[in-house]
C-alpha cells in the first residue's frame, strides 16, 4: 500500500471571491505540484519536456533490430543498489576543467552598473592596464622608485572645506644642506672602509705583530689601572659614609641611651625634670598703623619697579648687540664650513694611507652617548696559525663600517632599545549602584 500523501485542504466549493471569507489561506495546489514534479522528471530522463520536443527526437525507426535482445530475455529483477546506479541524468554534468568566461553575460550583468559612470570592474581595469603597456611598445613602463620626500607639494583645496586651516607641507632641515661635523679630535673625516694594520694580517711581520701587541697590552694595562682606582675610590667613599653612619650611631647611643632608648622612656613615673617644665612663649606682634602699613607698600612697589627698569636696561643692551652676535656667528659658520671642506679634501686625498689605528676624540661629542669602543682585534702568540684552514675570522666589515658612520658624525649615538615592561593596571569594580534610595 502506497503511502499517504499530505496535501494541502481542498477548497471545493468557492461560490463568490466577494464576501468576508472568500480568501482563505489554505488553497489546493496539488494539482500544480504534481506537473512541476512531472515536467522535472522528464527534464532528468530525457533531457526537456516531451511536450516540447519534437518527433525525431523522441522516436527512432530501427530496420535492422538488435541481436542482443534475445540474450537478455531472461529476466533478472536489480538490487536496489544496481537500481541506483543505473538511473543516469540526460543533463550534462558539471565542467571542472579551466575555461575563459563569457564575455557577453559579463557584459549584461554589469551594464547596469557602467551607466552610473563610477564603476570599473577588476576584468576592464586589467585590460586598460594592459593596452597601456601595448602603447609603450609592449614592455610596461615601471615609475622611478626614487622618492624625495622635501620635493614641493602642489596642494589643490577643495572649495567645500575653505574653512579649515590650510595643512603645512614638510620643510627639509636647515642641517640637510651642512656638512657632517667628526667627532675625531683632528676634525677629520674617516673614509668608509679602512685600511688595515699589517699587524692584523693572517699572515703578519713578526715586527709588525710584537708592535700591534704591544700597543694594545698597554692601552689594556691603562684601562686595567683605572678601572682599579675607580673601584678603591668607591670602596674607600662606602667605608667612609659606613663609618660616618657608625659615628652618628654612637653619638645617638651617648646621648640617649643604650639600644636607642629616648629619655622619656627612661624617666620614672611622676618624676619629671625642671628642664621640661620650661614653657616658652612668643611675644605677639604689635599690630602696625596705617602709615607702616603705607611704607611697606612703597618698599615693596619701589623694589618690584627697580628690578623691572634693571631687567629692561639689560634687554635693550641684548637687542642692540643681535646684529653684531648674528654677525659673529655666521663669521664663524663660514670658518667652520671651510676648513670642513678643506679637511674633506685633504682626507679624500689621503684616504688610501690611513689605517685604522684607534683615533682620538673630542671632548664635546654629538650627543649624550658616547662612541662605542672598537673591538680589539688582537691575535695571542698561541692563537697564531700556520695553515688557512685552522685561521679564524677576525673583526666585522659591518661593525666597523657602523662605527664609522658614528665618529663621522653621520648618524647619532642611541641606546639599544629594549621591550620594557607596561604598568600594571588593575580593575576594580565601582559600588556605586549599591548606594541607592527608596523612593
Amino acid at each position: 500500500m502506497a503511502p499517504a500523501t499530505v496535501t494541502a485542504p481542498a477548497t471545493h466549493k468557492q461560490p463568490s471571491r466577494k464576501g468576508k471569507k472568500a480568501w482563505r489561506k489554505n488553497v489546493d495546489i496539488s494539482a500544480v505540484q504534481t506537473g512541476l514534479e512531472e515536467v522535472r522528471d522528464e527534464i532528468v530522463k530525457h533531457g526537456g519536456v516531451v511536450a516540447e520536443k519534437e518527433a525525431d527526437q523522441l522516436f527512432a525507426t530501427d530496420l535492422t533490430g538488435d541481436s542482443e535482445i534475445a540474450k537478455k530475455q531472461v529476466f533478472r529483477k536489480p538490487s536496489k543498489a544496481e537500481e541506483i546506479i543505473g538511473q543516469r541524468s540526460a543533463v550534462p554534468g558539471l565542467d571542472g576543467r579551466k575555461r575563459k568566461v563569457d564575455e557577453s553575460a559579463i557584459a549584461v550583468r554589469e551594464s547596469k552598473r557602467y551607466k552610473s559612470g563610477d564603476y570599473v570592474s577588476h576584468r576592464e581595469l586589467l585590460r586598460l592596464k594592459s593596452v597601456a603597456d601595448n602603447a609603450s611598445g609592449g614592455v610596461a613602463v615601471e615609475e622611478s622608485a626614487a622618492h624625495d620626500p622635501w620635493a614641493p607639494v602642489t596642494i589643490v583645496k577643495d572649495p567645500r572645506f575653505t574653512y579649515l586651516d590650510d595643512v603645512v607641507p614638510a620643510r627639509a632641515p636647515t642641517t640637510l644642506s651642512q656638512a657632517p661635523i667628526s667627532l675625531a679630535a683632528d676634525g677629520k673625516t674617516l673614509p668608509h672602509v679602512r685600511k688595515p694594520e699589517a699587524g692584523k694580517s693572517y699572515n703578519p711581520l713578526v715586527t709588525d705583530w710584537s708592535a700591534l701587541l704591544e700597543r694594545e697590552g698597554a692601552a689594556a694595562v691603562v684601562a686595567e689601572k683605572a678601572r682599579l682606582i675607580a673601584e678603591t675610590a668607591a670602596a674607600e667613599k662606602e667605608a667612609r659614609a659606613f663609618a660616618e653612619a657608625e659615628e652618628v650611631d654612637k653619638q645617638d647611643r651617648d646621648d640617649y641611651g643604650t639600644d636607642h632608648e629616648s629619655a622619656w622612656e627612661s624617666e620614672w613615673d611622676g618624676f619629671v625634670s625642671g628642664a621640661e617644665q620650661e614653657v616658652h612663649v612668643k611675644k605677639m606682634a604689635a599690630r602696625k598703623t596705617p602709615a607702616e602699613r603705607n611704607k611697606v607698600k612703597a618698599r615693596k612697589e619701589r623694589e618690584a619697579r627697580e628690578k623691572w627698569e634693571a631687567k629692561q636696561k639689560e634687554r635693550n643692551v641684548q637687542e642692540k648687540r643681535i646684529a653684531q652676535i648674528a654677525r659673529e656667528m655666521s663669521a664663524k659658520d663660514k670658518a667652520r664650513n671651510a676648513s670642513r671642506r678643506s679637511l674633506a679634501v685633504v682626507n679624500d686625498s689621503s684616504a688610501s694611507e690611513d689605517d685604522d689605528k684607534e683615533v682620538p676624540m673630542q671632548r664635546r661629542r654629538f650627543g649624550r652617548l658616547p662612541i662605542p669602543e672598537a673591538p680589539l682585534e688582537v691575535v695571542l702568540p698561541d692563537e697564531l696559525q700556520d695553515s688557512l684552514r685552522r685561521l679564524k675570522p677576525e673583526g666585522n666589515l659591518l661593525t666597523d663600517r657602523f662605527r664609522n658612520l658614528l665618529v663621522n658624525g653621520k648618524v647619532e649615538v642611541r641606546r639599544k632599545q629594549f621591550q620594557w615592561k607596561l604598568a600594571k593596571t588593575e580593575r576594580f569594580e565601582k559600588w556605586s549602584y549599591k548606594d541607592w534610595t527608596l523612593k
